[in-house]
């Protein structure tokens, strides 16, 4: 193999490590983000107020559906593990099968389905604000579902009890966070536009 064929291969093999390793870091800090937003922490009973929801909002808004779901993949198996890395500072299978975790494994499905939805909805040429505050709107429904239905499970409540303690207390604060990651998603946009 002469000095022209080895540059040339070792370049094309550059060329895919740099996506690769940009997708890694990319996921890893947004599970650090999740990991952080956790720690900012009001213990209501039974569900605690926390930044996740705005973490959330920014990854599925930022990040295509494979990545987004890696980064909460990541941050749940991480918890899952054993750090401290859940709201209260708790890890653990315990927590995700305890009346809070519908809600985190409905990050998973939440930031998927948020990610896709703002994609088509740019893609059929909708303002990129309204289609990712929609967005996430639907990635906040989903984790709701998930996170109502196990809190009434678990913690042995009707369905009206589970939502009154469970999502009604945090939509309008959830809203709010979910325009706040809309603002971060369109600057983050337009800086990359350019």
């Amino acid at each position: 193999m002469n000095t022209h064929e080895s540059n040339l291969f070792s370049d094309i093999s550059l060329r895919g490590a740099r996506p690769i390793i940009k997708t890694v870091l990319c996921v890893t800090a947004a599970a650090l983000l999740l990991c952080l937003s956790a720690s900012v922490e009001i213990p209501l009973q039974p569900v605690p107020f926390t930044l996740q929801v705005l973490a959330l909002g920014i990854i599925a808004a930022t990040f295509d559906p494979g990545e987004a779901v890696a980064s909460v993949l990541v941050y749940i198996a991480i918890g899952a593990l054993g750090a401290p890395v859940f709201s209260g500072a708790m890890g653990g299978l315990l927590r995700l099968v305890g009346p809070t975790g519908g809600f985190i494994v409905g990050f998973v499905p939440g930031v998927a389905v948020g990610s896709l939805v703002r994609k088509l909805l740019i893609r059929h040429r909708m303002p990129r604000p309204i289609a990712t505050f929609l967005a996430l709107g639907a990635m906040m429904v989903i984790i709701y579902l998930l996170g109502w239905g196990q809190l009434a499970l678990v913690a042995h409540l009707s369905p009206t009890a589970a939502f009154a303690a469970g999502v009604a207390p945090f939509v309008t604060l959830d809203m709010l966070k979910s325009v706040i990651a809309t603002s971060v998603a369109c600057a983050i946009d337009a800086a990359t536009a350019r």
